[in-house]
Parts: C-alpha cells; sequence; structure tokens
C-alpha cells in the first residue's frame, strides 16, 4: 500500500463525507454538509488533512489553529485500513502542520466510547487531561 498525506481539496469533499459516513463517530449529533468542509478549507486557521491509500481516501484528520493553541478532531480511519499505521500518520503530519505555525500544545478532541480511541492517544504521545471538561452548545 502507498500512503499518501496531503491537504484536501475541495474535490475531496464527496469522498471525505463519504468517509465519515462510514467510518466516523456513530453517535455524532450534527451531521457535516459540504458547506461546512467548504468553510474549513478557506479557512487560514484550519485543515483538513486526508489519507490516500493506491488512490482511495482512507483517512483523515481536521487540523485547528487559533493563534495560541492547536487542536485536532475528526481523526478518522476507514475501518478497513486501521492499524496499519495511517492515524499516526495523519496525526504526525497534523503536528508537522500546526509546528510551522509555532504551534506549542495540541489538544485532541477524542469520543473516549469509540473502542480504538482510548488507547490510540496515549500510544501517539498525547496524555489523558482528566480534569478538563468540555461544554458544548449546538448554534444550528
Amino acid at each position: 500500500m502507498i500512503l499518501t498525506i496531503r491537504a484536501a481539496t475541495s474535490d475531496d469533499v464527496d469522498a471525505v463525507l463519504a468517509l465519515w459516513d462510514v467510518a466516523a463517530d456513530p453517535g455524532r449529533t450534527i451531521l457535516d454538509e459540504r458547506e461546512d468542509l467548504g468553510r474549513l478549507l478557506a479557512s487560514p486557521g484550519g485543515a483538513l488533512l486526508i489519507a490516500d491509500a493506491d488512490g482511495r481516501l482512507v483517512g483523515t484528520v481536521v487540523v485547528g489553529w487559533d493563534g495560541w493553541r492547536g487542536n485536532l478532531y475528526r481523526l478518522v480511519v476507514h475501518t478497513e485500513h486501521r492499524r496499519q499505521g495511517v492515524g499516526r500518520q495523519l496525526v504526525a503530519q497534523a503536528e508537522h502542520v500546526l509546528r510551522a505555525h509555532g504551534c506549542p500544545r495540541i489538544t485532541a478532541l477524542v469520543h473516549l466510547e469509540l473502542p480504538e480511541a482510548p488507547s490510540f492517544w496515549p500510544a501517539a504521545g498525547y496524555a489523558l487531561d482528566a480534569d478538563v471538561g468540555r461544554f458544548v452548545r449546538n448554534l444550528a
């Protein structure tokens, strides 16, 4: 398998949404739309990285940079390609992108009830911060 990690373009939007429909957190309360990804792709503080295996989109990670901290969201790897290093390569490239911005710290937003998530992130060098809570409010 030849794996390539690159920034997504508008040509990738349909494939990204299709991947998220089959492999992302099934408990999502807001489903993503083409317009959402369009805004992300146009944002100077964000990036969507994709993993391409032999011409097929098999993974994603959303990289956010607010000028103070980096954030990782929506690390998704197709079930057929898990445990093959795809997630680690996506995270490594996301860290590279954030490091280039001068980012000193990264937070990964992780759904801890997904089977692979609690073991993946510590193996990738991230520590669980059990003292920080997350409060959310949907505006739409």
